[in-house]
């Protein structure tokens, strides 16, 4: 026997090579638009179109004393059809890998987490690209988002998105309630920035509103908590970036907006009825497929589903600056 001490170079051969500490999945962001649009899930069996028809209003008028009221009103219908499309993803695990992978985690269930994810984001990404198809729009390339952008979109589509010029008094559909707008974290930068700098409107913690307030001697705008006047940048909502609700709609972050080569992007502001997401079969379905002679087993996910805009002018989409903050 050697002399010596018996180290971590005598014994390299017989120490492994790694410590896998921990396996962590990619980070994304969540199913933000699911919430906030008309979801509809249909059960086997019930056909491969999904269909909402919508039938037309009737005018009242004034009438005569002994005159016949002979002007009948014919009503109409109007439907929005969707068609759904099929959508899978797929991981093939090997029995070595499933086998020989850390004892820290378990990676048939990590592929069904991972699955499960690609699911969402996909969900996510149709919707927010649904919102490009309203018709009214806002900002432009490289605008800034405002408040100001922010309560205007919402107001048009409160009021049904009324066009300039004359309008027949009762013929307006307004927009109903709840009511979303959606942008990316760089967007809502600068919204976030515009109230802890200073600005007329403050934001009340009880009512989660933006109301006027008066001014004092921290800055150009206060925030009325609890009844007491304090500076908008001691708000608790500011301080943890929570936008909160403007205009009466709730104003959410999602960053699975897309940018162009402009570092422009487009978010918008609508009422929960104006876009309509329809799962067929149930919803997505995970199954598993053994292949005996590969040594492994596929994990398939399938999601049938369609996505259709109800109501045109219950919409609005808007183009906005999207490049990182650097201030």
């Amino acid at each position: 026997m050697a002399a010596g001490v018996t180290g971590t170079t005598a014994v390299a051969d017989s120490l492994p090579d790694t410590f896998i500490a921990e396996v962590r999945l990619k980070t994304q962001e969540g199913p933000v638009m699911r919430s906030t649009v008309n979801n509809v899930t249909l059960p086997m069996g019930e056909g491969g179109q999904w269909e909402m028809t919508e039938l037309t209003r009737a005018t009242t008028i004034a009438l005569s004393d002994g005159i016949d009221l002979a002007s009948a009103e014919q009503i109409t219908d109007s439907t929005l059809q969707i068609t759904p499309t099929e959508f899978g993803a797929q991981v093939f695990v090997t029995d070595l890998a499933r086998d020989q992978i850390t004892k820290r985690t378990d990676l048939v269930r990590q592929v069904g987490r991972i699955l499960g994810n690609s699911m969402v984001t996909k969900e996510d990404v149709d919707l927010l690209t649904q919102i490009d198809s309203f018709n009214t729009t806002q900002g432009g390339a490289g605008i800034s988002l405002t408040i100001g952008h922010i309560m205007a979109g919402i107001t048009s589509v409160k009021s049904g998105g009324q066009a300039a010029g004359a309008i027949v008094a009762g013929t307006q559909e307004p927009g109903p309630g709840p009511w979303y707008s959606v942008w990316s974290s760089n967007q809502l930068h600068s919204v976030l920035k515009q109230l802890s700098q200073g600005t007329i409107l403050g934001y009340t913690a009880d009512t989660a509103e933006f109301v006027r307030a008066p001014s004092n001697t921290y800055d150009g705008a206060v925030a009325i908590v609890g009844g007491s006047q304090t500076p908008v940048s001691d708000n608790r909502a500011l301080r943890e970036a929570v936008v909160g609700r403007i205009a009466g709609a709730t104003v959410l972050v999602d960053d699975n907006l897309g940018k162009d080569a402009s570092d422009d992007a487009k978010g918008g502001s609508y009422s929960k009825e104006a876009m309509v997401q329809v799962h067929f079969r149930g919803g997505p379905k995970m199954e598993p497929d053994r292949d005996p002679s590969k040594r492994g087993t596929e994990y398939n996910i399938i999601m049938v589903k369609g996505v259709g805009e109800w109501k045109d002018n219950w919409g609005v989409e808007g183009t906005f600056d999207a490049a990182a903050p650097t201030t």
